[in-house]
């Protein structure tokens, strides 16, 4: 895609298509530039600047992130007249996303989002893990109690961007990302908080390690296979026999690292695989006895759709939950039962003698009641 800014009428100039500014020096409307490359953009402001921008190299090692908010000039890109903004509509949180390129070819982008919280520390720790995962690099940030008329506090960033085929809209998801992050409680990640991002903000799960308590699908089952509707019901059934419960999520990659299997890209699913009430009424049919508390959810995300089912903490006294239908030597067996549970990122078959050891605390427990009578 070429781009280039005529500096006479400051329109930006994509594919020879011109999208004039709306309202400020060099600001555009972000919808008629989502998909322009940031090495494009990189080319385009060097050029606005009269700056000759050497050739792409690899990320320098930089030192940790500095704290602007004790100090005068916060960022990077006060007192530049020439950067590029991109104004945000709806919800979007932030509303505007600036670009601006320094002397040595870097590809910098400032954000302001709204936040009442002022603790440094805790959002350089919440935000690292997300800008690490994506090669991308806090520089500087700042806590404006007072940014100005009518604009709650909160934190401005500038971030250092990769220089590598990625889009504006890569930007964007960024910033939704970190505004997010930095507004969501600092509270450790559990079931609870996976469900309620993975449906109002999905990209911030992304750098997530699955665990014994996390499972995520990139699609859907489908659920007119035999073997698939014992898979699901195999899956919810595990964190069932766990001792947290946990989640399953469908529209998520994951990429092995020395770590484990981490969440690295959203794939929105398509409606037709999601259905929540599919998949509750099997889950209801293939695991005895009902799961408590089971909430099966789905949503419509910009470019597809996002189902997690979560299982909460189960008595003990309901345990162990059977599956109808077992997988043997690869093969399904509808009439079979199946038992299995979830610890760290493996699935393990519960034991005969743990079964065993089960019902005859049941047995006891029934016993003991009847002789109370």
């Amino acid at each position: 895609m070429a781009i280039r800014i005529n500096k006479k009428s400051r329109a930006l100039i994509i594919d020879g298509v011109e999208v004039p500014p709306c309202g400020l020096t060099y600001m555009y409307e972000y919808d008629d530039c989502a998909e322009i490359s940031l090495l494009s953009l990189r080319r385009a402001i060097a050029e606005l600047e009269g700056k000759k921008v050497p050739p792409v190299k690899s990320m320098p090692k930089r030192d940790g992130p500095v704290d602007m908010s004790g100090m005068e000039g916060a960022s990077l890109l006060e007192g530049v007249t020439n950067n590029v903004t991109f104004c945000l509509r709806g919800d979007s949180r932030p509303e505007f996303l600036t670009v601006d390129v320094s002397d040595e070819g870097d590809l910098i982008t400032s954000f302001f989002i709204p936040c009442e919280v002022d603790d440094g520390r805790s959002m350089v720790e919440a935000v690292s893990p997300h800008l690490k995962f994506r090669g991308a690099h806090l520089l500087r940030y700042k806590y404006e109690e007072n940014p100005g008329p009518g604009i709650p506090p909160g934190w401005d960033f500038d971030i250092l961007l990769p220089l590598r085929k990625l889009s504006l809209a890569w930007v964007r998801q960024l910033a939704a990302v970190i505004a997010e992050t930095v507004k969501r409680p600092r509270e450790p990640m559990g079931p609870v908080m996976a469900q309620d991002i993975c449906h109002g903000a999905p990209e911030s799960l992304i750098g997530l390690e699955e665990s014994d308590w996390l499972e995520v699908k990139s699609q859907g089952y489908n659920l007119d296979i035999l073997g698939d509707r014992i898979e699901l019901a195999q899956d919810v059934s595990r964190f069932a026999n766990s001792e947290g419960g946990g989640i399953l999520i469908v529209g998520y990659r994951t990429k092995k690292t020395q770590h484990g299997e981490v969440i690295s890209k959203f794939t929105p699913a398509k409606e037709a695989l999601v259905r929540a009430n599919r998949y509750r009424s099997i889950i209801d049919a293939r695991v005895f006895p009902p799961i408590d508390g089971l909430r099966v959810r789905a949503s419509q995300q910009e470019s597809g759709w996002v189902l997690s089912i979560l299982v909460p903490p189960q008595a003990e006294e309901n345990k162990p939950f059977l599956v109808h239908g077992a997988i043997v030597d690869g093969k399904m067996e509808g009439a079979f039962i199946s038992v299995v549970r979830r610890r760290g990122e493996a699935s393990i078959p519960i034991t005969g003698p743990a079964i065993h050891s089960m019902l005859a605390a049941g047995r006891g427990l029934l016993r003991g009641r009847f002789h109370q009578k």
